[in-house]
């Protein structure tokens, strides 16, 4: 242990000696390691731990996947009855709960607020295993038919919207018109549903449960029997599933499959994969630096041969000298990492705006916490073994009397030095181009979202949900009554242009329905979208009209049946014929809805060129507009284009719906283009941004180690340079000599950086759309970017050397 301190302390000396040498170092790792502390807080909290439930590993979501559709996920949601015999008949599941969403409206000064809900079935906290923090969580009781209606509210509601008031509880609130009690406030991280309260309600078979005029489905969540596997769970649910499709045949599709994931894999989706790769990223940067801190230790070291010898001449064995060595290496690292964490600390803030909202679990609280900082050690321990390790191991190798017998010339070093220093550069230069050629790829795939046709113009759109209140917003002529008023008060709005109802958002898909067209003969069901809206609706979104015409108002009024198709509707089940005049049945309206339309026949007056209806990156599928006064069933909701940034008509546009029924709430509120970028945009942009980042320090710290490398090759070269100077060699030779020197290393390096690229394009293809993983744009972009910076780093040690005075060359030691 005194032996241990000696070294410490004389490492310390030597550190403080070459100030500058230490603080780049210490910079250096603190980058590589800073990254990777941050990368590794999102994945431990959004990965690894992001559920406080008890046991949250096993717990799973059942989905019923259509293998007729080329797309990923299935149907995660099933009416009371069938929740109930899945619950019932299954043979691989302890515990089985659910939640359905539903809209609660609070009133609240001079108009209504919205809550997001959820209902629950009995046993769903005992389930989850999280008692209330304040206050009780519902009881077997609560559920009976006569019990007082009671519900549970989430620890960021009670803190954001009725400030932390522990006199709430108990206190009676009138929601969605019914007077019910809060019983109880959940720990912070309890957010089943990412709910703002919770009311217990049982799944029935017999009574008909319905919202917005649809039946309510149940998000089913259930706990795998200890020992059960996913790939047996979906086997046993497989046989259920068959039996119950011919029970309730509406729900589920001609060919499927039963696809069990857990929680976990459920949310977070595709987004593991995107972690994954920019934990990979920054472990590569972490070996740039490395790299650079190892052939300044690998310089370092040469200068300090004299040194060892002498202390090897006094007695001091090989491993008491690597011990010095890995002790140095060691403090470095410390340095690194104590400079790392706060690096960490201010980037994990960065990255939790940057990071999509929907794609983490509302659970998950992303921070440095004790396994991060546990990390963190392991990383800086390694790192010093990485880059301390190349100058120990030369220490071994060599015969530590030879720089007592060296002439002193500029030789000393030998070549093993300079061949380990030339391929760590090398190897900086192959890791920095996988890095950007990443980043290059995925900035590519980000643009080509971008550059997506929508078919619609989503610039300057008010877009706001209208949550209605369900007792007085039943049948078409209450739907009316509000919104004919509602369109007719924000039309005459400064700066308003044009309004529209609208029953989905685009481009985001509608309603999906089985239709018929008479004359037209199928084997297979023909499926389409349709949308309920008002005459503006193809002004606000400045849709193009291929054929025919828009609604009238009087029309819309009239409820008459007309109905507007887009391009793909016509090409695939219209064929070569006149779209105009065609009739349409469109089956849902007069099987699903609460409040059906009777003899669903509409007459085709419009085309309209295709926009996007199931996002940005899967194909258009057909789709029909029909007036929205049609029926009153649906959700609803609101578009207002304007002259002005829409952000800022909010208030106004509140103040007019309240003054039209101050009982309706406004929810999911913005502009439509942040809309469709935190659902389309948001994902890519945080991936290609990060790589991007990455990127481009490893960029810098190649540059620097290429810059490092050569200035201390030709510094070392000094009295060789004078020699050829001396003989006749020109300034433009000397210069030649240690380019071509420095742009073989990189070249090298651009070689392997291409075959490692290629490698490994397989993983990141998951994360492209609209480009190859392959992309030769991208591979020869990075390529001439990485020989140009390369060429750049050799040019101030090049022209130093044909500077080079041959007298005071050949007098250099």
């Amino acid at each position: 242990m005194d032996t241990l301190s000696r070294d410490i302390r004389f490492a310390l000396r030597n550190l403080r000696k070459s100030p500058s040498f230490a603080i780049i170092a210490a910079i250096t790792l603190a980058l590589g390691i800073g990254a990777s502390t941050a990368i590794f807080s999102v994945i431990e909290n959004v990965l690894m731990e992001p559920f406080p439930y008890t046991d949250p590993a096993r717990i799973v979501s059942v989905q019923i996947h259509d293998t007729e559709r080329n797309e990923s996920g299935g149907r995660p949601v099933f009416t009371g009855p069938e929740f109930l015999d899945y619950a019932e008949q299954n043979h691989v599941f302890d515990r089985v709960i659910a939640n359905a969403g539903l809209d609660v409206l609070y009133r609240s000064g001079e108009g209504a607020e919205r809550f997001d809900g959820n209902l629950i079935p009995p046993g769903t906290f005992e389930f989850l295993g999280m008692p209330a923090l304040l206050g009780r969580v519902a009881q077997p009781t609560d559920y009976e038919p006569a019990a007082p209606p009671v519900f549970v509210m989430r620890y960021k509601t009670w803190v954001n919207r009725f400030s932390a008031d522990p006199k709430l509880i108990n206190k009676t609130f009138v929601l969605n018109g019914t007077q019910r009690t809060l019983i109880g406030i959940m720990p912070p991280r309890f957010a089943l549903g990412d709910a703002d309260m919770w009311i217990p309600q049982r799944p029935s078979r017999s009574a008909p449960q319905e919202r917005n005029g649809f039946p309510i489905y149940w998000f089913l969540l259930a706990h795998l029997k200890p020992g059960v596997s996913i790939r047996q769970a979906e086997s046993d649910l497989t046989v259920v599933a068959k039996n119950l499709s011919s029970v309730y045949p509406k729900d589920y599709p001609k060919k499927f499959s039963v696809h069990v994931e857990t929680l976990t894999d459920l949310v977070v989706g595709r987004f593991r994969t995107t972690l994954y790769i920019v934990l990979a990223a920054v472990g590569l940067l972490l070996l740039i630096g490395c790299g650079n801190v190892a052939n300044l230790l690998l310089a370092r070291a040469t200068t300090r041969e004299k040194e060892f010898a002498i202390r090897a001449a006094l007695g001091a064995g090989r491993w008491r000298i690597v011990r010095q060595l890995l002790v140095e290496s060691l403090l470095l690292a410390a340095s690194g990492a104590l400079l790392g964490i706060f690096i960490a600390w201010g980037g994990l803030k960065a990255l939790v705006t940057l990071i999509p909202k929907q794609i983490v679990p509302a659970e998950a609280v992303i921070r440095l916490n004790v396994p991060v900082l546990l990390f963190t050690l392991a990383v800086a321990a390694l790192t010093a073994i990485v880059f301390g390790l190349a100058p120990a191991l030369q220490v071994v190798r060599r015969d530590l009397n030879d720089p007592l017998r060296d002439s002193g010339k500029g030789t000393s070093g030998g070549s093993a030095h300079s061949h380990l220093r030339n391929a760590v550069v090398v190897l900086e230069v192959a890791v920095s181009l996988t890095l950007l050629v990443g980043a290059g790829l995925l900035m590519r795939s980000f643009v080509a979202l971008r550059e997506v046709h929508l078919g619609l113009k989503p610039d300057h759109i008010f877009h706001a949900r209208l949550p209605l209140p369900e007792d007085r917003y039943k049948t078409s002529d209450q739907l009316s009554g509000f919104f004919r008023p509602l369109l007719n008060r924000v039309k005459t709005l400064p700066g308003v242009l044009a309004a529209t109802e609208t029953s989905t958002l685009p481009p985001y898909g509608g309603i999906p329905t089985d239709i018929e067209i008479p004359g037209k003969v199928h084997s297979e069901k023909w499926k389409a979208l349709f949308q309920l809206c008002s005459e503006g609706y193809f002004p606000v979104l400045k849709i193009e009209f291929i054929d025919g015409r828009v609604f009238t108002e009087a029309e819309v009024e009239g409820k008459r049946k007309l109905a507007i198709v887009n391009q793909t509707f016509v090409h695939k089940y219209l064929a070569k014929e006149n779209p105009l005049g065609q009739r349409v049945h469109i089956a849902t309206l007069a099987e699903t809805f609460a409040d059906k339309v009777p003899d669903p026949w509409f007459e085709i007056i419009g085309v309209v060129a295709d926009v996007k209806n199931r996002g940005l990156q899967d194909p258009i599928e057909p789709e029909m507009w029909i007036p929205y006064t049609i029926t009153g069933s649906s959700a609803r909701g609101l578009l207002v284009r304007t002259s002005a940034d829409p952000a800022t008509m909010m208030n106004a546009i509140r103040h007019e719906i309240w003054s039209t029924d101050s009982n309706v709430a406004l929810t999911m509120t913005g502009t439509l283009e942040e809309f469709i970028a935190s659902f389309s945009y948001a994902g890519p942009r945080f991936g290609f941004l990060l790589m991007t980042v990455f990127g481009s320090i490893g960029l810098v710290l190649v540059t620097i180690g290429v810059y490092s490398v050569l200035a201390y090759t030709t510094a070392r070269r000094t009295h060789e340079i004078g020699i050829r100077m001396a003989l006749g060699a020109e300034k433009r030779d000397v210069l030649s000599l240690v380019i071509r020197m420095g742009a073989t290393l990189v070249g090298a390096g651009i070689v392997l950086g291409i075959i490692a690229s290629l490698a490994v394009a397989r993983i990141i293809a998951t994360q492209l759309w609209g480009i190859s993983a392959y992309d030769p744009i991208t591979l020869i972009s990075v390529a001439t970017l990485l020989l140009v910076t390369g060429i750049a780093a050799c040019w101030i040690p090049a022209r130093r050397a044909s500077h080079v005075d041959p007298l005071v060359a050949l007098r250099y030691e």
